[in-house]
């Protein structure tokens, strides 16, 4: 088999790929954004393959889908998991999410083929397995065909797809993960719906060692680690009605032990030394304002790290603790800094909710220590 990757340029780091039989001129398509159809319709040209279907792993929140129009150009079946029939139920809620506007084209694209679980669809010498993967959307599946996964926005390299957003659900995603792509082999190929580093696949057995996602954690833990993982939605849409959201994220990783950790009772000793030192918040304000931070933080949200790196010290010995609200976005940030070179930065463990946990005080705009 033959995957052709294809790369959108629109900001979302959308992937969709081509898969091409080795004796049979049939293939199919996954994922078809619709601003990258005319390449996807270039690429079938130039190959001189017979599209015969076209797969939606779940329904987009963050892009058009081109299944629609490309199954126009080409007499393809549009092949979606028959969760799909009760799409609309999530409409209302995408409103409320500032991404109705691309829900409803994706949920008025007519579905030819309805998939569960096991279902096995080939064409040529193509053999697809489908696995309903939930947890992203309640229609997500997975598609295995030979070593190739395709995860769509469940699994993506290196981190994983939201699960807050309509549809969406952790602990759906976290069996989803464990049962589903666990089990798959180590050498298997990850093929993911969105990449933001230029990557084409991962290996599995790579990600398990890696991925932050596949660690081995209870389900309760994993549901706390995602609900710190990914920026606040209003954070990953854009202002002036543009839409910027990600389902994924960027995000600078390296081994977890690499990091040094800081328990709240070391931090405060340090903060009672007379010697400097800087405590990064990355949360968003609103959170500082809501939940209350450590005095004397400077608040810099992971997402704006790297366009404000000159808000950060010149002496990169300086030590330097980052801070969030579990310590999940902190130690990202605590990676990141790492890269930029500083050698003396630590990590919150716990973030501003061990803090407080620990009966040590906070602060927030305009209100004394509480």
């Amino acid at each position: 088999m033959l995957v052709k990757q294809i790369r959108s340029r629109d900001g979302t780091g959308t992937l969709s790929y081509l898969l091409i039989g080795k004796k049979f001129p049939e293939a199919v398509l996954i994922d078809p954004n619709l601003e990258d159809l005319p390449e996807i319709l270039s690429l079938i040209k130039s190959t001189g393959v017979r599209l015969t279907h076209i797969f939606d792993t779940h329904t987009h929140a963050d892009h058009i889908s081109g299944a629609g129009e490309l199954s126009k150009a080409t007499g393809a079946l549009v092949v979606m998991h028959e969760n799909t029939k009760d799409k609309w139920k999530v409409l209302e809620e995408g409103d409320k999410f500032g991404i109705g506007s691309i829900l409803r084209p994706n949920a008025a694209i007519a579905v030819d083929q309805y998939v569960a679980e096991g279902d096995v669809i080939t064409t040529g010498d193509l053999s697809i397995r489908v696995l309903y993967t939930p947890g992203h959307t309640d229609n997500h599946v997975t598609l295995v065909a030979d070593d190739s996964v395709f995860t769509g926005d469940l699994l993506l390299i290196g981190q994983a797809g939201r699960s807050d957003l309509p549809g969406g659900d952790p602990g759906a995603q976290y069996d989803s993960l464990v049962q589903k792509i666990l089990t798959l082999p180590d050498r298997c190929r990850i093929y993911p719906g969105h990449d933001y580093s230029e990557n084409e696949y991962a290996v599995l057995g790579s990600e398990k060692k890696t991925n932050p996602f596949l660690q081995h954690r209870s389900k309760e833990e994993y549901i706390a680690f995602v609900r710190d993982f990914f920026p606040p939605i209003a954070e990953a849409v854009a202002m002036g009605g543009k839409m910027t959201l990600q389902c994924g994220t960027h995000r600078v990783l390296q081994r977890v032990e690499d990091v040094k950790n800081m328990t709240p009772r070391e931090l405060a000793a340090l903060r009672n030394d007379k010697g400097k030192i800087l405590i990064v918040d990355v949360r968003e304000p609103a959170e500082l304002l809501m939940i209350g931070a450590i005095e004397g933080v400077v608040n810099i949200p992971v997402g704006q790290l790297a366009l404000r790196a000159e808000e950060l010290p010149a002496d990169k010995s300086t030590p330097i603790v980052c801070v969030c609200q579990s310590g999940g976005r902190s130690l990202e940030a605590t990676h990141y800094l790492q890269q930029l070179g500083y050698s003396n930065v630590r990590n919150l463990a716990g973030g501003t909710g061990a803090w407080m946990k620990s009966g040590l005080p906070v602060v927030r705009p305009g209100i004394p220590a509480a």
